[in-house]
């Protein structure tokens, strides 16, 4: 099986995220291709692959526009092969987020149509070590009531690596 792996990431983690996936994946006896949703797709057979994975973080209350257009494009074959999406946010780990989180997955859904066969809210990072002052304020303002990850000014991880794995393996499984 052929797993292509479509990213929108703004500060990094979808990529990493993307990056684990695609090698959790070629452990798994499977071919998997990574692909920037930001980089021009102008050589990218989609009918060359088997099942695709969308990742995409969430900014300012939405997923990458590239992402969006990407989904839209490629609809048609998206829904008729395996196909998963996986949101990174803060609000998947946030105290009181899920339903914020689950927004932003509906949202996309609904813009495009996209009909995914699974989905996954996964979180984010903080990444306070390369935020400018201004970026660090709005980050403590809107996350400090619900973290306390944002009052220590450095840089912290949400992602939950072992809810990854165990998606990961659900989709592959389906997807045979």
């Amino acid at each position: 099986m052929n797993v292509l792996i479509i990213y929108g990431t703004t500060e990094g983690q979808t990529r990493k995220i993307s990056e684990w996936m695609a090698t959790h994946i070629r452990r798994r006896g499977y071919q998997a291709e990574l692909h920037d949703s930001a980089a021009p797709a102008f050589d990218l057979d989609l009918e060359a692959y088997d099942a695709f994975i969308i990742a995409a973080s969430v900014h300012q209350e939405c997923h990458q526009e590239t992402v969006v257009n990407f989904v839209s494009a490629h609809l048609e074959v998206l829904d008729a092969r395996p196909s998963a999406f996986i949101s990174v946010s803060l609000s998947s780990v946030l105290e009181g987020g899920g339903m914020e989180a689950q927004k932003y997955v509906d949202r996309l859904v609904t813009m495009t149509g996209w009909k995914p066969r699974m989905t996954l809210r996964l979180g984010g990072a903080l990444r306070f070590t390369e935020y400018d002052y201004f970026q660090q304020q709005i980050v403590k303002f809107i996350v400090m009531k619900r973290s306390a990850a944002a009052s220590k000014e450095s840089d912290h991880e949400f992602t939950d690596w072992n809810a990854l794995a165990s998606f990961v393996a659900k989709f592959l499984q389906a997807a045979v």
